[in-house]
């Protein structure tokens, strides 16, 4: 399942998503969803992890270059 289709389903806006990921800005998940970006290796691994594998490895395009580090606040451990 793709992010922006997982974020719909389970109602999450930007903001909640970004910080259920941690290290990441809601401008990077929103990038991500449209698919203006592809997330680092370290993200894409992260959203498949809190989305219980909804969200797969493989969803991502592969020619896009990842988002900055949200360095704003500290990554959580959920």
């Amino acid at each position: 399942m793709k992010l922006i289709d997982y974020m719909r389903a389970e109602k999450l806006d930007d903001l909640t998503m970004a910080r259920r990921v941690g290290g990441i800005t809601q401008h990077c998940i929103r990038k991500l969803k449209y698919g203006e970006r592809g997330p680092s290796l370290q993200t894409a691994i992260r959203i498949h992890e809190v989305t219980s594998g909804i969200v797969g490895l493989t969803e991502w395009p592969r020619k896009r270059v990842g988002c900055a580090p949200d360095t704003t606040e500290p990554r959580s451990v959920a």
